[in-house]
């Protein structure tokens, strides 16, 4: 049976509902900001997170994190027990079948309760605490292979644990960031994502007002580097964000950073992945993708740097298998995928090659897989799961 802390739970009681928009989300429409819903996958295990349920304005809206060992073709429940995650789930990768969840605070919860598990979320523990509300972007918690966690919070505070359980202190501010002088060559506005490269060295990310440039920085010596690669000349007039920002892999293991750029905004806006194997010293980028007025949806990160992402404006969507591929349109999502929420639709990385759909509606998560010749999706998996609503009102 699944476990949880009665500490965790304890504390849970008071808090559920739905999250706080993050404190700078004013400065672009709520449209660029992707979904919550996210998907990783690693050497050992894929791991996604969506929203089923009901309303979030009526407190029904529950997270749920579903795993599928590398071992396996099926996806399984493995949300932590205990835990009100009306607010939404952030997942770390710690190492080979280690995870770490964290519940984003909602209604009167001030802080973040974490669990981890080692058993690909068979089983959980509780994992101590942060103190402070994660941001509200998708990328905003990570892990590294030896199990360090990285936060970044709704003041834009960065923050260090040497694993789950352990004492955070704080690496850096928003504010900090955008004073270093890479921050000010940036003219860095918000941060956005963290991550930590395949040899363990922090990277934060964000929007830069500066035209041209990507602000992606790495901490070393005691400040902040920029490590961002150049925009092809298509895009150096205009400002960018890091929508999401991944590292899979490990030292030693040929590990890749992918990030997730949006240069421009509006008709105007264009989607751009780069990906660096050396801890962002050198990228490659793909091609340019305009969005013709859409937005992200939500965005899945899968191995070698492959990324796929759902797009607004209708079932579409859109992936990139590694450096030096090209967008790829992927098949209209499956029926009624347009229809529902933001969250409630997402990519992960597929057992072989290739994406899967995974589509929520109300306690029914429906897993889709693209058909031969890649021309269409079949269901292959349907997961019932027990959503307890008007708990959380």
């Amino acid at each position: 049976m699944k476990r949880v802390g009665t500490l965790l739970a304890s504390a849970l009681v008071a808090g559920c509902g739905t999250v706080a928009a993050a404190p700078h989300a004013a400065r672009l429409p709520s449209s660029a900001t992707p979904s919550l819903a996210t998907s990783e996958m690693s050497a050992t295990e894929t791991w996604a997170v969506v929203v089923m349920g009901g309303s979030s304005a009526a407190h029904n809206n529950f997270w749920q994190l579903f795993t599928r060992s590398a071992k396996a073709a099926r996806w399984t429940l493995a949300t932590p027990p205990g835990v009100a995650d009306n607010g939404g789930l952030a997942v770390a990768d710690a190492g080979p079948g280690s995870l770490v969840t964290a519940v984003r605070p909602s209604q009167d919860l001030t802080f973040t309760p974490l669990s981890a598990s080692r058993d690909e979320g068979a089983h959980w523990s509780q994992g101590g605490l942060l103190s402070a509300s994660l941001a509200g972007f998708p990328d905003v918690f990570a892990a590294a292979p030896g199990g360090r966690l990285l936060a970044l919070t709704r003041r834009g505070d960065a923050q260090v644990a040497a694993r789950a359980g352990a004492t955070w202190t704080s690496l850096a501010s928003e504010r900090s960031v955008a004073a270093s002088p890479a921050g000010r060559a940036c003219g860095l506005a918000r941060l956005t994502a963290v991550a930590f490269s395949p040899t363990g060295v922090p990277l934060l990310a964000g929007q830069c007002t500066q035209a041209g440039t990507v602000g992606i920085f790495a901490s070393g010596g005691g400040t902040w580097r920029a490590t961002g690669p150049a925009l092809p000349p298509s895009l150096a007039r205009r400002d960018t964000e890091v929508l999401g920002l991944a590292s899979t892999g490990g030292a030693g293991t040929g590990g890749t950073t992918a990030a997730l750029l949006q240069a421009g905004s509006g008709a105007a806006a264009s989607l751009v992945t780069a990906w660096s194997a050396d801890g962002g010293r050198h990228w490659r980028t793909s091609v340019p993708f305009g969005l013709r007025g859409r937005a992200v949806r939500s965005a899945a990160f899968g191995a070698g740097g492959a990324i796929g992402v759902t797009l607004t404006g209708g079932a579409g969507a859109v992936a990139v298998t590694g450096p030096g591929a090209a967008w790829r349109s992927l098949p209209p999502l499956p029926a009624g995928a347009a229809g529902v929420p933001a969250a409630a639709a997402t990519l992960a990385a597929g057992p072989g090659s290739g994406f899967e759909a995974l589509i929520a509606h109300g306690g029914r998560l429906s897993v889709w897989q693209q058909t031969a010749g890649g021309t269409g999706w079949e269901q292959v998996q349907v997961i019932k799961v027990a959503i307890p609503y008007g708990s959380s009102g």
